[in-house]
This record gives C-alpha cells, sequence and structure tokens, in this order.
C-alpha cells in the first residue's frame, strides 16, 4: 500500500483533546463488514489503535476542516485542546472508499511528539 510522507513543518494541526479507541470490523459470509466489539490491533505491532482528532490550521481554506490521525499505542493518546501537535512519520494513506468509490486518506503516524499518557476520564453516564 502506498504512503505519502507528510512534512510537519509545511502542515499545521491543532488538538481538539478528543481520541477514541478504533472499531476493529469484520467481514461476514455475505461481503458486507460490521464492528466486532472490540477495538482494532496494528497488524505489525499488535497495540490497539487509537483515532486522534485534531483540526487542520489552513489559513487558505474557509472552513475548518477536522482529520482523524490514527496512532497505534498502549495508552490513550492525548492532545491538549486549541494546542499545536505534532506527529511523528505522519503519512496520508489514500484508498477507494467502499461505499462511494471515491479516493479518499487515510491518516497515520507513530505518535506524539512529546505526548503523555492519558489520565483516568470518569465513565461516561
Amino acid at each position: 500500500m502506498r504512503q505519502i510522507p507528510v512534512d510537519m513543518n509545511r502542515v499545521n494541526l491543532i488538538g481538539t483533546g478528543k481520541a477514541a479507541a478504533r472499531a476493529e470490523y469484520v467481514e461476514l459470509s455475505d461481503g458486507q463488514r460490521r464492528r466486532s466489539g472490540n477495538q482494532a490491533k496494528d497488524e505489525t505491532t499488535g497495540m490497539p489503535v487509537w483515532v486522534v482528532d485534531v483540526l487542520v490550521d489552513d489559513p487558505e481554506a474557509d472552513r475548518a476542516e477536522v482529520v482523524g490521525v490514527r496512532v497505534s499505542s498502549h495508552e490513550e493518546p492525548v492532545t491538549e485542546k486549541w494546542k499545536p501537535v505534532r506527529f511523528r512519520n505522519l503519512v496520508a494513506v489514500p484508498y477507494a472508499d467502499r461505499s462511494t468509490g471515491r479516493v479518499a486518506l487515510s491518516m497515520r503516524a507513530d505518535g506524539i511528539e512529546g505526548s503523555r499518557p492519558a489520565e483516568n476520564k470518569p465513565a461516561a453516564a
């Protein structure tokens, strides 16, 4: 699969403070896909995969864009809200969206520079 490196010196990403476990999907016998109820694991390392939401700070854009970046980590990655975020080895991976047939991009990184583990969050009610 082709990966396109992203130059972190040319893009400004702003933390939202949001991250979530990436769901694992299974393919059914009829070809459909559904969530398994488990967290996805990195195929190479076996570590849990998280999706970290960041805002793309583009002065030429009319509207803000939220991008989810996949990061493999034993601990939930943390970004500070409204603070710049720098990912290690950020890449864009093009793929064909099954529902629309359009080319889309998936963003992946090896980690977050200067990140710290998530503090215990209160359980959702």
